[in-house]
């Protein structure tokens, strides 16, 4: 029933609502071609007295540049230079003045206002400003009043010797030049017209001149000169009077021409074209409200439940995509971190080649952590959980920080001593705060302010209210648009230009949130900055405890010596590290290509204990640890994989020690180890009989 009356609704608003709109559309047609034809008017007359004012200030330019050329001024003789430079002011006729200026000494040597005997006086400030900057053409300044109530134009002319400046010749114009060139072209059915300068001050004006001279515009005037090139702008005059006015904008000298025509006669039609449309809208309100408030529950459920999906869906993808790469890499990674720890065994300490060994070696180690963090985009992969210092994170960071970011961004560091501690994994820590890092840097190309700040709070979560800590990341950037800021955390979006970002970085930082037990908050502003908050849990201090080296540690487990292991792996490079390992380390080892061989050589070598790899073709490991289980139920397991998804494996392996790749050499001893003497979970339940794997 519902669906019919939108229906009826819809059919009476399609049957009314052209003819307004038709009415509307033509009455508004008329009145903005009209406003169109006046804008291209106002422009074209804009852009013609633009060009003679350039042509202008073009010959002043090249009358000042043939004085700076000057013999005298060549050779330093500064009182032949004021004779020579005066002969240029009378013949010109429109200068107020020539001033030659020092940079480098930051003098005025002469002024044609001041005698020619007088000394040289401290230069002004436009003389330092250009003196501080790479200057070699002329530069065209605006209208200023000067000590004695004139208002001149500076005309700077670089003048330089072997490549660098050595002088600076400035003639100041008078604006009636400029005026009495602009005047006779000003339209005569306009309200004003005017010449403005970079700032917005007049330099001509068609009313009032000698009254305006010198004085800045409207607001809205101003703003337009902000804009540069050409437009068209709604602005009220000085005498009060509403207007549309069309501008052009030099790019030889920055100033701009303004043509205004009265707004009048365009505001009444568009009075009546905005009656006429109010009349459109509130009919198309009037019968179409009632099926809009009908249908919004709808919409919202739907809206809900797409973007539920949608989300999973990108998440499923992102995990898919993150695991197959990680269990590829980590049995690289394992092989190559195995044969060098097995060359590094023994090379001898003044080997010279043992340094580049542990070189490579470092290097495998961190393309381990790289891989590691990979796995946080799936949110399958089981955190290092731990009590960790953000402070000491973050002055750890700092170096990194200050690479990555450059030298215009400034870093602040706040945290509250109580929020110090949060519980969470160190390595993700590090990775999520250079994320945001480096996504502020990117919101602020001409540099800011980034602030990381700590603060402990009660955070409600499903009802309760306890301990977090909230770690800041805020920015003085160009913030984002609400529709920017909603996708924020989708997998794969970004602003960036193509090969300038992933669209992985927020959404790493939001699964690694969500996996730590905390939540992660976003604000932003278009031009305001952006703050990313995120919320973890609070963590004891005494709750810290550094765990032991694993060389140390596999050092104080008792010999190997006798001992017997069975190593399955399909991959050739990483069964032989493995054998190679642990031979080294005085166990006696076996080894398998695939399950059926293993499993028929463990009732023959009646190993101490069974190390296998979990992915391989054919018998998986979690149906090889099965049968050997039905083979000897006391059979000690260690199962080690380069597997994506750390939850999955434990579920479908439940009870078997395992040992996640890439390791090293003493990692593996230490494990091995430890399952030996009972100290690892390898009998704590039953292996699944089914055997599943995840993809």
């Amino acid at each position: 029933m519902g669906r019919i009356r939108r229906q009826m609704i819809s059919l009476a608003a399609a049957v009314m609502a052209p003819l307004l709109i038709l009415a509307g559309l033509q009455f508004y047609e008329g009145v903005n071609t009209r406003r169109l034809d006046l804008e291209a008017l106002s422009r074209g007359r804009a852009d013609e007295i633009m060009r003679l004012v350039d042509a202008q200030v073009m010959a002043e330019l090249r009358l000042g540049r043939v004085l700076s050329l000057a013999d005298s001024i060549k050779r330093d003789e500064v009182s032949r230079a004021y004779r020579r430079a005066g002969e240029f002011k009378a013949a010109a006729g429109s200068w107020r003045t020539v001033r030659l200026s020092d940079p480098q000494a930051g003098l005025e040597l002469f002024d044609l206002r001041r005698p020619a005997s007088a000394p040289p006086r401290p230069a002004g400030p436009d003389v330092a400003v250009l003196g501080r900057k790479p200057f070699t053409v002329p530069v065209v300044g605006g209208v200023v009043r000067d000590a004695a109530g004139g208002y001149g134009i500076a005309l700077h002319t670089p003048i330089l010797r072997d490549g660098r400046l050595r002088y600076i010749l400035t003639v100041e114009l008078d604006p009636r030049a400029i005026h009495k060139i602009a005047a006779p072209r000003y339209p005569a059915e306009t309200v004003v017209a005017a010449v403005v300068d970079r700032s917005g001050r007049f330099i001509s004006r068609s009313l009032h001149y000698e009254a305006t001279v010198g004085r800045p515009g409207s607001a809205r005037l101003r703003q337009a000169v902000l804009r540069g090139g050409q437009g068209f702008y709604g602005n009220v005059t000085l005498e009060d009077v509403p207007t549309y006015t069309g501008y052009v904008t030099s790019p030889l000298t920055g100033w701009s021409t303004h043509v205004a025509v009265s707004s009048s006669p365009f505001e009444a039609a568009r009075y009546w074209s905005m009656a006429i449309w109010v009349v459109v809208v509130l009919g198309c309100l009037a019968l179409s409200g009632l099926m809009i408030g009908l249908t919004l529950r709808d919409m919202a459920q739907a809206r809900r439940v797409e973007e539920g999906q949608r989300q999973a869906q990108k998440m499923e993808a992102l995990g898919h995509l993150t695991g197959g790469i990680a269990h590829d890499f980590n049995n690289l990674l394992t092989a190559i971190i195995g044969s060098l720890d097995l060359v590094l065994r023994r090379a001898l300490a003044e080997d010279p080649n043992r340094r580049y060994l542990e070189g490579a070696l470092d290097a495998a180690q961190r393309g381990a952590k790289l891989t590691a963090r990979l796995l946080a985009f799936s949110r399958t992969q089981k955190l290092g959980v731990e009590p960790v210092d953000i402070a000491a994170t973050l002055e750890g960071m700092s170096e990194l920080l200050d690479q990555s970011l450059g030298p215009g961004v400034v870093i602040r560091v706040q945290v509250a001593p109580e929020a110090r501690w949060v519980s969470t994994d160190r390595n993700q820590l590090e990775l999520a705060l250079l994320n945001l890092a480096v996504n502020a840097r990117d919101a602020m190309p001409e540099g800011g302010q980034l602030t990381f700040t700590g603060a402990l709070v009660d955070h409600r979560r499903a009802g309760k209210a306890t301990p977090h800590v909230v770690l800041a990341v805020s920015d003085t950037g160009q913030g984002m648009t609400s529709d920017v800021l909603h996708q924020a955390f989708d997998p794969f979006f970004t602003t960036k230009a193509v090969s300038k970002g992933t669209g992985l970085g927020l959404a790493q930082v939001y699964a690694f949130a969500r996996q730590c037990g905390g939540e992660v908050k976003i604000q932003s502003e278009l031009g305001k900055g952006t703050r990313v908050e995120l919320i973890l849990p609070v963590a004891s201090e005494a709750a810290s405890r550094p765990a032991p080296e694993p060389e140390t540690a596999a050092a104080e487990l008792p010999p190997a010596q006798g001992r017997r292991i069975l190593v399955l792996d399909d991959d050739e490079s990483v069964r032989q590290v493995l054998v190679g390992s642990l031979r080294a380390r005085g166990y006696v080892v076996f080894q398998a290509a695939n399950g059926e061989d293993a499993l028929n050589a463990l009732a023959e070598i009646d190993p101490d204990l069974f190390v296998l790899d979990f992915l391989m073709p054919g018998l998986n490991g979690a149906e090889v640890a099965r049968r050997a289980r039905q083979m000897r139920p006391h059979q000690k397991l260690l199962l080690v994989s380069g597997h994506l998804d750390s939850v999955a494996l434990e579920g479908a392996v439940a009870g078997v020690s395992v040992l996640q790749k890439p390791f090293d050499g003493p990692t593996l001893a230490l494990r091995v180890a430890e399952v030996l003497r009972g100290k690892a979970p390898d009998r704590s339940g039953p292996v699944p009989d089914d055997g599943t794997t995840s993809p």
